[in-house]
């Protein structure tokens, strides 16, 4: 199958997540089981414990997905 120019073609879209399905990313990001600690004290393996915890605590509670929906639509007007 060869892509047409149409095919690559940057086309307007919209997305608008459900209120269920956000719903149920907070439910899920509430349930994450947490180790106890890092194996390392250090980044070396990857982000710090405390750090994942407190963006999953934003993700959950603080972040405002319809506000960034609305940026984004205002960018396609």
């Amino acid at each position: 199958m060869v892509a047409t120019a149409d095919d690559k073609a940057i086309r307007p879209f919209q997305f608008k997540a459900s209120d269920e399905a956000l719903s149920d990313l907070r439910r899920r990001i509430a349930a994450t089981q947490w180790p106890e600690k890092e194996t390392v004290t250090d980044a070396t393996q990857g982000v710090q414990l405390a750090t994942m915890q407190k963006l999953a605590q934003y993700w959950a509670s603080d972040y405002d997905w319809r506000k960034v929906e609305a940026k984004l639509k205002a960018l396609s007007t």
